[in-house]
């Protein structure tokens, strides 16, 4: 298929409705073969992302935040696969890719306690410690994480409660 630097990349829709997504967008937008995208219309354009099943969850997520933070004093995030959904605590990008470390502990649903031996940063490029995290969703399916970032170290009833909020959201999410 030709290029125009005009239009992007160039495809056409085949008997059937479909369209290849080139490789290079795929890529770079993080979407692998087995991955579900989420297809919306905008004005007269089609629009084709990564689909994220926290994000349908967004003002739950919000308000579970709202609470943690309030009860605990700590700054805390829910996370996607990939990046911040919401914030609380600390005012955290929702653009920067969380670092591969994290990316990696949400998709293999493995929890995380701050350890000075092996310190995990939020963000690869700032400084950011994760004090907590407690995967959502199941190894199968990973959807993301609650984070507690490392100022000073949680209790036993703060990290509970990150647990409790995680267990909801994986419940939801598996619905």
């Amino acid at each position: 298929m030709k290029n125009d630097t005009r239009y992007g990349l160039i495809r056409h829709v085949d008997e059937l409705g479909r369209v290849v997504v080139p490789k290079e967008i795929r890529k770079q937008l993080n979407i692998s073969e087995t991955d579900a995208v989420e297809i919306s219309v905008s004005g007269r354009s089609i629009v084709i992302k990564k689909y994220q099943p926290l994000q349908t969850l967004a003002s739950l997520c919000a308000e579970y935040l709202s609470a943690l933070a309030r009860s605990s004093n700590v700054a805390c995030a829910i996370c996607s696969t990939e990046y911040v959904l919401t914030s609380r605590g600390i005012n955290l990008s929702t653009d920067i890719p969380l670092s591969e470390k994290v990316m990696e502990h949400i998709r293999l649903q493995i929890p995380y306690s701050y350890d000075e031996d092996e310190v995990l940063n939020l963000f690869d490029h700032q400084n950011f410690l994760v004090d907590s995290l407690y995967p959502i969703g199941t190894r199968e399916k990973p959807c993301g994480a609650v984070i507690y970032l490392h100022y000073r170290n949680t209790t036993s009833v703060e990290q509970g409660c990150a647990k409790l909020i995680a267990d909801m959201l994986t419940e939801l999410t598996n619905k």
